[in-house]
């Protein structure tokens, strides 16, 4: 009975929020919905900061991830050269209507055998619980892994200012990582979105 209720209020809070055109993600005052408008940055190169993650439950993520075990994670610890990030919230109207474009960027990477094993992708649900991030997931039919930051710390360390926000990581070879990637708003075109994150990843 008890989550039945949860699901119903998870689904309340959706109907609500595909109302919003652009209101401020829950409990989190410095991050707001971006919509249309965008801000692409190529990146400082500088190191990215370090965190950790919960180890996904469904052994398919960990399999994706290359991570094994229990506990938690770090960005290194990831088994790819280059990391796309999607920072982005349960509550987000502009995250909701663009899941199915970034599912399908995942999916053209998967196509890809010279890039499947090379550009992994991750999900942080900027003030979002562990049970908002599912839900999220499960709506949206998200294919990578999704993770809480229910207490902003982690993106706030990302210099996120509102969702969705995509941010590129690579691996120098040296066990750290450097952005090279920063962009706030969505994007309009698939393809030239994964040209992009080749091109300035330095992948060939």
């Amino acid at each position: 009975m008890e989550t039945s209720k949860k699901r119903l209020i998870a689904v309340l809070f959706f109907l609500v929020a595909l109302f919003l055109s652009g209101g401020a993600s829950q409990g989190a005052e410095t991050i707001t919905s971006i919509g249309n408008p965008t801000k692409v940055n190529g990146g400082d190169h500088t190191n990215f900061p370090v965190f950790e993650l919960p180890i996904p439950e469904h052994e398919s993520e960990k399999s994706y991830l290359g991570l094994s075990g229990t506990g938690t994670f770090k960005i290194g610890q990831i088994n790819a050269p280059v990391l796309l990030i999607e920072v982005f919230s349960f509550y987000c109207p502009h995250c909701q209507r663009t899941a199915s474009q970034i599912n399908e960027f995942y999916q053209r990477i998967q196509e890809r055998s010279d890039l499947k094993e090379r550009v992994k992708m991750i999900g942080i649900g900027v003030s979002n619980s562990a049970y908002e991030v599912d839900a999220y997931q499960e709506r949206y039919r998200v294919p990578f892994p999704l993770f809480p930051d229910e207490s902003i710390e982690i993106s706030q360390m990302l210099g996120v200012k509102g969702t969705p926000t995509f941010i590129g990581v690579k691996a120098d070879g040296k066990g750290t990582q450097k952005r090279f990637y920063f962009r706030e708003g969505g994007f309009q075109d698939t393809e030239q979105f994964l040209a992009e994150i080749i091109k300035l990843s330095g992948l060939k």
